[in-house]
């Protein structure tokens, strides 16, 4: 705690030198209208009345207001220059010693320009030298989609047969959701996203380099899922409704699923309230293939699980504008979703070079429920001089309760019972999370200067009950049922500094130093402590980029970061869940953090193809194992197997063909290694391909046409299952209608069933050949209905000849400033 203390108190030093050398130079600011209406995204020289020469450059914002920083004193005039607008010159003023207001400027018409209705359609992926962002509400192929499938369709998104997230060949992704990290991991996040609608998902952040402003965990980077918020001014809102169909590997019809949402918005100039709810009923259908060989013996398991979907969350949130500078939020959120499932398992048991002797059955049935709650505090300040101040505080629970009933019945191959033997496991979790966060940030010494901390508090409480059922009464096994309750602090603060040198050359460096204090006691129902999880650890974080413009035409980007995976809460838990008699799942206390760095090397043509090198290097890096027990059984664990390094090309092509056809294609080449840490964990290199392409057809009659598909190549999840190809190809059509408030699309997803996956293992003197799939294969329709104001001001929303420039820019980055 005293190195936090130290650290915030250096951090509040910086903060009061900062202030004083922010003046040393001096802003020029106004307000550009035309035709009684604000004129966004012009841009605006300062030029030396000395030699015309340029002294800053900078954009006006969304509502038409610039603020260049960093003027020095003397003389100067400003050129300003819109599309479809002439040009504007200012008479000649003085900057001395203090900031000058230049006031409303008028700007008129270019009458020799023919006046033409721009529609602005964003692109499905857009590509920025920090990040990819999936527009999600731009693809037709999302609807019906929930958050998680909606990941597999993301460019450079792999997801493994145990539900990892995998960013270019690399795990440890940290999830966020609008900007705030997820505290959810594992088989708990996943469900999470699953709850969610793509409906309500506006875009997919794809951030492979963070700076040191995010939180530093996270390996292979950071995936943020913004959720929509309607920027229209008056009362508007949206109403959903879909069906689907899933669609087995043979043909046959499996299940069917609905979902429905509702939406709305009202804002004003002061406030705005909106809120949210959705929900999705039905079934779900997984199935799971292993062919397990240990010590002489095979184990041919097949489980059939199918899950009741019946989730329901909602969000209210409201802005309060007090005035220009000042901004108060408040968000609340919840979710439930039930947990409930049937599985229907077989493992034909034998010699392994002869036919089955004995069949496990092993049909369990699981009843349960998980609830989350949330609620967010926010404060931003903003004034006119670049002074940006924001304060989070935020608090979540969630509780989970669970119990299953699993028999295990022995049979011979005629079907006649041999023995059995049934349980009951109860696992209830609640987990609870306060934390709180402020930023700063400012312009100094000739460029932007920001800094801030960070506390999390998590508890987490697990009860483990294993009850033995007898003629149908229950019966606790005291040796295997155990409480683990998990304490987490982490402390953070971090400083980054950006600067631009002249029009060509952009720098920004960060660092970030995070401690960790954790403890985790595994106690006894007789209530004797057994294991301890107690761990003290902090670490530096360094990051930084620099990013060369030497033409309209080229961009080039170095960038570099320092990152860390924890392991999450349920990994670290030593419960055993068991899967059947012969094989559990359980977790590891012993665990161990897991570091990479990254290093980064990009080329953007165009401000549209984008090409990237980079390599990682992961120390102690941790993947879930599959060893063996005694003579028959086998579990899964998660160890520190291994030093992982990858090195990924990628490259980012969307093509114009026509003007009713548009091409995005995302490539991706990486090769893995690793050096192992674990005497059965045999290490394996392997070259992998991944592809992601979509096209978009605007037809004849107002149709809408999208055809995308994936592609990835033999590759290796979690260092040890060596995995086959796999891809799907998707199909949407929309069409509006009611003047384009109500839109209708049809889809079919993985029309070829092709994105089941198929994988060998060999651990130790263990091997899988396994394989297993979900309904990806299905057919829907999806209707969609808005409602209220949708007439934006056209300060919001006037499409200009500089959105790419403005991008490059960094938006609100020196030059530019704005209100919101």
């Amino acid at each position: 705690m005293k190195t936090i203390q130290n650290s915030l108190v250096l951090l509040f030093l910086l903060f009061l030198s900062l202030s004083a050398q922010a003046q040393s130079t001096y802003k020029v600011k106004g307000l550009i209208t035309s035709n009684e209406e604000s004129v966004p995204f012009a841009q605006v020289k300062v030029r030396s009345i000395a030699d015309s020469s340029i002294v800053k450059f900078g954009l006006s914002d969304s509502l038409g207001i610039f603020n260049v920083v960093g003027v020095p004193n003397g003389s100067y005039f400003l050129e300003i220059s819109s599309v479809g607008l002439q040009k504007y010159y200012s008479e000649n003023f003085e900057v001395a010693g203090a900031n000058v207001d230049m006031g409303e400027i008028e700007m008129v018409i270019n009458a020799d320009l023919n006046v033409v209705e721009v529609v602005k359609i964003r692109p499905i992926v857009e590509v920025h030298p920090d990040k990819m962002v999936f527009n999600v509400d731009n693809t037709l192929n999302a609807t019906g989609s929930n958050g998680f499938d909606l990941l597999r369709k993301a460019p450079g998104v792999i997801i493994d047969n145990n539900n990892n997230i995998l960013l270019e060949g690399k795990s440890g992704v940290q999830v966020y959701i609008d900007h705030k990290p997820s505290q959810l991991a594992g088989e708990d996040l996943v469900n999470y996203l699953k709850s969610m609608q793509a409906s309500d998902i506006d875009n997919i952040e794809i951030i492979t380099q963070p700076s040191s402003k995010y939180d530093a965990a996270g390996n292979a980077g950071i995936i943020n899922i913004i959720l929509k918020r309607d920027k229209n001014l008056g009362t508007n809102g949206t109403v959903t409704g879909g069906y689907e169909y899933g669609i087995g590997k043979e043909g046959e019809g499996l299940n069917h699923r609905y979902n429905g949402s509702v939406s709305f918005n009202n804002r004003t100039k002061k406030t705005n309230l909106y809120g949210s709810y959705n929900t999705r009923q039905g079934k779900h259908r997984v199935f799971l293939l292993f062919d397990r060989r240990q010590n002489d013996y095979r184990y041919d398991s097949r489980s059939y699980i199918t899950s009741l979907l019946n989730n329901h969350s909602s969000r209210l949130g409201f802005d309060w504008l007090l005035n220009e500078k000042h901004t108060v939020g408040i968000l609340a959120s919840g979710n439930f979703f039930n947990a409930g499932s049937v599985s229907d398992t077989r493992t034909y048991i034998g010699p392994e070079n002869s036919d089955p002797v004995q069949i496990l059955t092993a049909d369990n049935i699981t009843d349960g429920r998980n609830i989350q709650g949330s609620g967010n505090i926010n404060y931003r300040f903003a004034d006119t001089l670049g002074h940006e101040l924001t304060a989070d505080a935020d608090y979540a629970y969630f509780d989970r309760q669970a119990s299953s009933y699993q028999p295990n019945v022995y049979m011979d191959t005629a079907g006649n019972t041999l023995y059995e033997n049934n349980y009951r496991i109860v696992t209830p979790t609640q987990i609870s999370i306060i934390s709180g966060k402020v930023d700063y940030s400012q312009y100094a010494w000739g460029g932007q200067i920001s800094f801030g901390g960070k506390y999390s508090l998590v508890n987490t409480k697990n009860n483990f009950r294993f009850y033995e059922v007898f003629d149908g009464q229950d019966s606790l096994y005291s040796d295997r049922s155990n409480d683990f309750n998990y304490n987490e602090t982490i402390g953070a603060a971090y400083v980054n500094y950006a600067k631009k040198f002249g029009m060509k050359w952009n720098l920004q460096l960060g660092l970030r130093y995070e401690h960790t204090f954790a403890k985790g006691d595994l106690i006894t129902t007789q209530g004797t402590s057994t294991d301890t999880v107690d761990l003290v650890y902090g670490q530096l974080f360094p990051s930084g980029g620099l990013t060369y413009t030497p033409s309209m035409k080229h961009m080039w980007s170095l960038t570099f970061s320092r990152r860390i995976t924890r392991p999450n809460y349920q990994t670290l838990n030593p419960f055993q869940t068991q899967l059947d008699e012969l094989s559990y799942r359980q977790g590891n206390p012993t665990l161990q953090p897991s570091y990479s760095n990254n290093v980064r090397v990009s080329h953007t043509f165009k401000f549209r193809f984008t090409t990237a090198l980079s390599y990682s290097y992961v120390q102690n890096y941790f993947a879930q194992v599959t060893d063996t027990l005694g003579y028959a059984q086998n579990f899964m664990q998660t160890r520190n197997v291994a030093d992982e390094q990858t090195i990924t090309l990628t490259a980012s092509l969307p093509f114009q063909i026509t003007k009713w056809w548009s091409l995005f294609i995302n490539l991706s080449g990486y090769h893995t290694s690793y050096i192992s840490k674990d005497e059965k964990f045999i290490a394996v290199d392997r070259f992998t391909g991944n592809a992601f392409a979509s096209n978009t057809f605007l037809l004849p009659a107002g149709f809408k046409l999208e055809v995308s598909g994936w592609f990835n190549s033999p590759s290796i999840w979690g260092g040890t299952y060596l995995v086959s190809s796999m891809g799907s190809v998707n199909m949407a059509v929309e069409k509006k209608f009611l003047k384009d408030r109500l839109s209708v699309r049809v889809f079919a997803n993985d029309i070829f069933f092709t994105s089941y996956w198929r994988a060998d293992l060999q651990y130790g003197s263990l091997f899988i050949d396994g394989s297993g799939g979900w309904e990806s294969r299905k057919v829907g329709i999806n209707l969609s209905y808005n409602f209220g104001n949708n007439e934006m001001k056209k300060i919001k929303d006037r499409k200009t000849g500089l959105e790419e420039e403005k991008k490059r820019t960094g938006g609100e980055g020196e030059g530019s400033g704005g209100r919101q």
